[in-house]
């Protein structure tokens, strides 16, 4: 199998990291997708990504992540590393068959269909677990008696289930109707009363190769008569697959002034993946007129990919690019393969000597050379240690994760470098080797705590106690580590024992609220990125929490310096 691109591949760490919940979902779309058109990560970047996902997936609030989340393990989990954290999507999401379905989904994956062997697995409807286990499991495995789907009768979950294996293009024939193909019950759903059904019904027709737009059982003249998440499919639909010019044509221009971003979005994913003579007339227009930012990107993500077919999407992306240097990324990833690419990447100089002599390499590095003896800024390596075991109430860590990189990100002018190293769901057996390969100068542990102790996992996902004293030893054994941060309830109580090891420890004396956890971190690591003090950046961060209303929470934060 072809593996993902080291730079597709950090593209998606970064907004699965970063990214706002709209962000992180479409990252987490698109590797999915890529895993579905045959290409995988390498085994390094997929365990990294389970451990990433398993790590946010109990503890995030947008229902969308979370089952994006689930899809993404569907594909690249195992059973060690995910599957107490599938069941435990179950429990949690118990009343969500959305969310259920995609977690018995990837459970059986990791199972290979034997999901009896699972423990104290909830009772789940039969046909939501037949349907969502043949997604990712050979349906000779699944016991399937006596099992059939009524249309007329079934729930819309249950008809959502049986779609998205159509889609995927797991279904069996005739799994719909005895005596009907798959693809005419689905031109039947596109007129189904349910909004979500019809948007799978099309979204199945666009995933499914077996199926042609003869199958849609909405005509392409009367999108708008429809609710919007259907006609964003539809128009995606529309642009990638209408065979006929003018009416591709014609339907994508109408959709440029759609009113719903949502529409449009559907219609620029469409876009980003399609070319022919003459769409250009549409799309240069589009980029500089549509609102939305991410529209545009996807929009900007056409030019770069079809580069080569139309020689002025180049210029324009190298302008888009040098106003909005948030894209450059995004658009070498999409640019790979094209005679852009190499353009792109001579521009990622970050606009220096390149763009003022048109060459790299010696003249370049002797730039960024002198760039940064002049600005002489000193890299701060921080090792954020997060651990949310299944059996404690969850936390709402990357919130935590997220503030922090924006606020570095924003920081104009930076005397220090802070670079952050995130270790998710980290198990105890796994510390010394984060702390040995990174060698840190500062440690963030952000978790559970108690008097005398921090929790971290074990192999189960569940809770795994570590008391200072032996917290504090590895510390001073490893070295190097200058600081200590526990954003942890009753931390303060280990700052004795790490406190001879370096020159400060802060930590907490009582419980602790995720909001202002997150508020803390993100004031201090924006106070030390301007040069300041651990001392100084931890009254910044008290003061930023008595500044946002948490006068109560900042009189919870200790600080310990070591005595001279």
């Amino acid at each position: 199998m072809p593996t993902i691109s080291d730079g597709q591949t950090a593209l998606l760490k970064f907004e699965v990291e970063n990214g706002s919940a709209f962000r992180k979902k479409v990252a987490l779309q698109d590797l999915t997708s890529l895993y579905r058109k045959g290409e995988v990560l390498n085994a390094e970047a997929a365990h990294i990504f389970e451990r990433l996902i398993c790590g946010f997936l109990l503890g995030e609030t947008d229902r969308k992540v979370v089952r994006w989340g689930l899809n993404a393990l569907a594909r690249l989990g195992t059973r060690q590393g995910s599957g107490l954290y599938l069941s435990n999507a179950i429990k949690r999401f118990e009343n969500e068959p959305e969310i259920v379905g995609a977690a018995v989904a990837a459970l059986s994956k990791v199972y290979n269909g034997a999901l009896d062997m699972v423990a104290d697995l909830p009772s789940i409807d039969p046909a939501v677990r037949i349907l969502a286990s043949m997604q990712t499991t050979d349906p000779r495995r699944i016991e399937m008696h006596g099992f059939s789907i009524d249309i007329d009768r079934s729930d819309a979950e249950v008809l959502k289930l049986a779609l998205l294996l159509v889609g995927l293009n797991r279904d069996i024939q005739n799994l719909l109707h005895p005596r009907h193909t798959n693809g005419a019950i689905v031109k039947e759903l596109c007129q189904y009363d349910n909004k979500i059904v019809r948007q799978y019904s099309v979204w199945s027709v666009m995933e499914n190769r077996r199926l042609s737009l003869d199958h849609l059982g909405i005509p392409f003249n009367e999108v708008e008569k429809q609710p919007e998440n259907v006609q964003a499919k539809l128009y995606q639909l529309g642009a990638e697959r209408i065979i006929d010019k003018s009416l591709r044509h014609d339907l994508i221009y109408r959709g440029t002034y759609a009113d719903n971003v949502e529409v449009r979005m559907g219609l620029a994913k469409g876009v980003s993946r399609t070319f022919y003579d003459g769409i250009q007339d549409i799309v240069l227009d589009w980029y500089d007129l549509d609102a939305d930012d991410e529209v545009k990107a996807l929009v900007a993500t056409h030019f770069a990919r079809f580069s080569d077919a139309f020689g002025p999407y180049a210029d324009k992306v190298l302008d888009i690019v040098a106003v909005n240097t948030k894209l450059l990324d995004r658009m070498l990833v999409s640019s790979e393969g094209t005679a852009l690419y190499a353009k792109l990447q001579a521009r990622d100089v970050r606009f220096g000597m390149a763009d003022m002599f048109g060459t790299t390499g010696q003249l370049e590095t002797m730039f960024r050379q002198a760039s940064d003896l002049n600005k002489k800024v000193h890299i701060l390596k921080v090792l954020f240690l997060a651990a949310s075991p299944m059996d404690q109430g969850p936390l709402n860590i990357g919130r935590e994760a997220n503030d922090l990189k924006a606020q570095i990100a924003a920081v104009r002018d930076a005397e220090i470098d802070v670079k952050i190293e995130h270790a998710w769901a980290i198990r105890a057996d796994q510390i010394q080797s984060e702390l040995l390969n990174f060698r840190p100068e500062i440690v963030h542990f952000s978790g559970h705590g108690d008097t005398g102790l921090l929790v971290f996992e074990d192999r189960d996902g569940n809770s795994y106690e570590i008391p200072g004293k032996t917290m504090a030893d590895l510390i001073g054994l490893v070295g190097g580590v200058r600081c200590v941060v526990l954003n942890a309830c009753y931390s303060d109580s280990m700052s004795k024992h790490i406190e001879p090891h370096v020159e400060a420890v802060i930590g907490c004396d009582v419980s602790v609220d995720d909001a202002a956890a997150a508020i803390f971190t993100r004031a201090f690591y924006r106070a030390l990125a301007h040069g300041i003090t651990f001392e100084r950046g931890y009254s910044l961060a008290r003061n930023e929490l008595d500044l946002m209303g948490y006068k109560d929470e900042a009189d919870k934060y200790c600080l310990t310096m070591r005595r001279q």
